[in-house]
């Protein structure tokens, strides 16, 4: 597999604080405050089909893209706030950023300025992000060299509305690749993951990709002002046992439970009891 950037936790503390934060209650409006006058985004201001209308532009112009990021957690049953992360090939990412740019779509969309706030163990301030013109709707174009994942379209299905996203497997082995550990508890939450799916649809031998995570921290570095705290914003190097990461994530969801979610009702934080594939349900967000 190729490689792909996405945030990654260095430490099971960092694991711990990130997922108190996303478990406080969630508001699934996806309406963005946009300037005055401004349309709401299809689908009762999720979005849905005018990223949909992104993706057909990429993919008529030879180009493959899913998405990723929160996008794809929301798609595998995951209750996160989204922001729509289109994932690109690297070596095509100036040609769609440039293609979105020219006529007659510049009269769609507007590159805007990324986010300023640094992320730890992202850069995201550094790729494109445009807002649809006349509507309160944003998204960022991401090179799959910084997801791990080779955006090719046999690696995609596609949602009930039409998106692409990664499938199931390729998107969970990018999450252990890169030891995104927020993301893959998450993920085998979202979808009630077991062991014994990852035994028969994950290569579980190794470690996660340290070469990768040396490679983005150079670009890291490249990217964030230097100081005395600049290497916090670096990934760690260490390498973890692929399958003890797994088995660390699918024999922690009863734990994950917590008190807030009552073991008689659910399954897991996003999973009630007898509830099927979410990806088979009719969601206008995905």
């Amino acid at each position: 597999m190729s490689s792909d950037i996405t945030n990654s936790p260095t430490s099971e503390s960092s694991v711990q604080s990130s997922e108190s934060v996303q478990d406080s209650e969630v508001d699934n409006s996806a309406v963005m405050f946009g300037l005055p006058g401004e349309k709401l985004a299809s689908c009762d201001g999720h979005g849905t089909l005018d990223i949909l209308k992104i993706t057909r532009i990429l993919e008529e112009a030879g180009i493959p893209c899913c998405l990723v990021g929160t996008s794809a957690l929301r798609y595998f049953g995951v209750n996160r706030l989204r922001e729509w992360y289109i994932c690109i090939p690297t070596a095509q990412l100036d040609i769609a950023s440039s293609l979105l740019k020219s006529d007659p779509y510049a009269n769609d969309y507007t590159p805007f300025e990324p986010l300023r706030v640094l992320r730890l163990y992202s850069l995201l301030h550094t790729y494109p992000r445009f807002k649809c013109n006349d509507i309160s709707l944003w998204f960022q174009l991401i090179p799959s060299q910084d997801c791990h994942i080779d955006c090719k379209p046999s690696n995609f299905e596609r949602s009930r509305m039409g998106l692409p996203y990664p499938k199931l497997d390729i998107y969970a082995q990018s999450l252990l690749d890169t030891y995104d550990l927020v993301s893959l508890h998450d993920l085998v939450d979202g979808m009630n993951l077991s062991e014994e799916w990852g035994n028969e649809h994950l290569d579980l031998s190794g470690t996660n990709d340290t070469t990768w995570a040396a490679q983005k921290n150079e670009l890291i570095r490249a990217a964030v002002p230097s100081g005395d705290y600049s290497c916090l914003y670096e990934l760690s190097t260490t390498a973890f046992s692929r399958k003890e990461t797994w088995e660390v994530a699918v024999r922690g969801k009863e734990h994950r439970l917590g008190i807030k979610y009552p073991k008689k009702l659910f399954l897991t934080r996003f999973r009630l009891h007898n509830d099927s594939d979410p990806r088979l349900s009719d969601r206008i967000f995905v």
